[in-house]
């Protein structure tokens, strides 16, 4: 099954801040299918905070979110995104004690993207990511890079299914040898080829053959010293 093409992602003025510190602030971007837009910047300059923020799982401090490209596109209801898009945090969310073919049936079915009598798709899914021989052994004993690329089993069963167009990777290349990181950029390129988007916080090497590629640098986004103080106690007042 060929996923549905993404139908679009605009961003106006948006603003984060974590405890009494602001993040970024007017922060605006386009991405519509077929486009992949890179989260750049230091730790601590809100790539995650972001990701989160677009799902709705962390509170924007100002901003607006649009179901288009267009300056028609109506305004997204708050988590409305959760519904069409694929999310890797930092943490795989694997519990040990499962097996890897048990915690992907576990994913496959919250993410919707494999039912419980698929275990063929999800067998083939842990082989695509170079996990066939460790399937069947608890994740506790999986070496870093081994977890990674069990995380990144759940975005090869999505390539089969219409429901997950857009795809939020927080640092997907940490931990992976140089294979693991061509697999990521090779899983990228056809999701992208499909019709499918991505923002990904990373500093992996995308080869520009693999759709459009932007880049936002949060660093370029960053409050002033003038302005902290101004959103701080704006926060404070609120």
């Amino acid at each position: 099954m060929t996923p549905a093409a993404f139908g679009g992602l605009r961003a106006e003025g948006l603003a984060l801040s974590r405890g009494e510190r602001r993040l970024f602030t007017n922060l605006s971007f386009t991405l519509g299918a077929g486009g992949l837009l890179r989260l750049l910047g230091p730790n601590g300059s809100g790539k995650s905070s972001l990701l989160r923020g677009l799902l709705g799982l962390a509170p924007l401090a100002a901003g607006t979110l649009f179901s288009g490209t267009s300056a028609s596109a109506p305004p997204l209801r708050p988590r409305a995104l959760c519904a069409g898009a694929l999310y890797q945090g930092h943490a795989s969310g694997a519990k040990g004690e499962l097996t890897a073919l048990e915690n992907l049936a576990l994913s496959a079915a919250l993410d919707g993207t494999a039912g419980p009598a698929d275990e063929s798709v999800l067998r083939e899914a842990l082989a695509s990511v170079g996990l066939a021989r460790q399937r069947d052994i608890e994740t506790r004993r999986l070496s870093q890079g081994q977890r990674q690329r069990l995380s990144l089993a759940r975005f090869a069963l999505a390539l089969r299914v219409p429901a997950r167009p857009l795809w939020l990777m927080d640092e997907p290349s940490a931990a992976l040898d140089a294979e693991g990181g061509v697999l990521l950029a090779r899983m990228l390129a056809e999701h992208l080829a499909r019709g499918g988007a991505a923002i990904v916080a990373t500093h992996l090497p995308v080869a520009p053959d693999t759709g459009r590629i932007d880049e936002l640098r949060l660093d370029d986004f960053a409050p002033r010293r003038g302005e902290a103080r101004e959103a701080q106690a704006a926060g404070a007042a609120a």
